[in-house]
């Protein structure tokens, strides 16, 4: 490989790989650019026409896979993901004035939001995100991870959403409000068309300049998929999610608050005052950070204490059903067969059977 990395970085992602920790996107593409001059005849690079990329390797080991990466005319980058991470990877990542289309494909990834938690993204997905001034941490888990990521300047994008909707289309809307303390993340299914154009993206079959012409058509394709996708979308209240630092942490704490009395389950109401935020707010927050709604996050770990009570306690089902949240021990005794496929009592039977000690063929011998 033509370009040179740094030796001593092994757990982040690309920008730290290309960069140093704490590097931004922009920084990362300036030292490719920087990197792959003159280029070698496997990175392809075409100055004239704005394009240039390189295909960087995870690690020194060929079986964590590699990021291929390409810039089009400094307004919009590409990142492919084809990797396998044989250990977990964390990645700082600074804010910066983009308008992100992450299509994942394949593995899962958390993001993390200091001083509120974690987002939870597992494909097939694609996420539009704003970023404000919120820095936020990307990590990986070890396995298969596959996705494609496309970060263009918020005036270049501008101008495509002028050029494809109009100047007054309400999309316009949805770029302004975010400002500096708040970031913006919005869930989607990935759509037949752009999982398409992203597949044959991630399989280009050409080298050289041709590999960069066809991926800034191919870029081109997913772009406009995914604005239809997000125009579709623009209107359900319950997929685009508008976050400060601040909200994040009352999300935070409303669960810290819903977890801390498992014989309570407080209304949805009940709690958003507690934090002093709204019930839109907080269901559409929980939704975001957990994957899960309040009374689903509430309900399966009130289930796991339950189970916890019956295998590890002399508790009776009535006792455990009351230490749960339950007035009646037939809704406590239908809720966890629900859960669990199985009654309180069989979990009470099954830890009793672990605890049996068979005598061996010694002790059954004949004096």
């Amino acid at each position: 490989m033509h370009t040179s990395f740094p030796s001593d970085i092994h757990d982040g992602l690309f920008r730290t790989r290309l960069a140093g920790l704490g590097a931004t996107t922009t920084s990362t593409f300036a030292r490719l650019r920087h990197d792959t001059l003159p280029a070698a005849p496997a990175d392809p690079f075409a100055p004239s026409a704005g394009l240039y990329g390189c295909r960087v390797p995870v690690s020194d080991n060929p079986a964590e896979g590699h990021w291929e990466m390409m810039s089009l005319n400094d307004d919009a980058y590409l990142v492919i993901s084809e990797c396998h991470y044989l250990r977990a990877r964390t990645e700082i990542v600074p804010p910066e004035d983009f308008v992100e289309f992450h299509f994942y494909l394949k593995g899962p990834a958390h993001v993390s939001i200091p001083e509120a938690g974690d987002v939870h993204i597992d494909g097939p997905t694609l996420t539009i995100v704003q970023q404000g001034s919120v820095c936020c941490q990307v990590s990986c888990k070890p396995g298969v991870w596959r996705a494609v990521s496309l970060y263009v300047r918020r005036r270049r994008f501008e101008r495509f959403l002028t050029a494809s909707l109009g100047p007054d289309h309400p999309l316009h809307a949805r770029l302004h409000p975010i400002g500096s303390a708040h970031l913006s993340y919005l869930h989607l299914p990935v759509g037949a068309d752009a999982l398409h154009a992203v597949e044959k993206l991630m399989g280009n079959p050409y080298t050289g300049h041709r590999r960069l012409m066809y991926a800034e058509a191919k870029v081109c394709e997913i772009l406009c998929a995914g604005l239809d996708q997000w125009e579709a979308f623009a209107d359900a209240h319950t997929s685009e999610h508008v976050f400060s630092g601040r909200d994040l942490r009352l999300i935070e704490k409303a669960r810290d608050i819903l977890l801390a009395d498992m014989s309570h389950m407080p209304t949805i109401p009940t709690l958003a005052r507690a934090v002093g935020t709204n019930t839109s707010k907080l269901k559409r927050g929980f939704k975001f950070m957990y994957g899960q709604t309040v009374f689903k996050l509430g309900q399966t770990r009130r289930m796991e204490h339950a189970l916890d009570l019956l295998m590890d306690s002399r508790m009776s089902v009535s006792e455990v059903a009351t230490a749960v949240g339950y007035q009646h021990q037939t809704s406590f005794t239908a809720s966890f067969r629900d859960h669990f496929g199985f009654a309180p009592r069989d979990a009470r039977r099954m830890r009793q059977a672990q605890l049996v000690v068979l005598p061996s063929r010694e002790d059954n011998a004949p004096p």
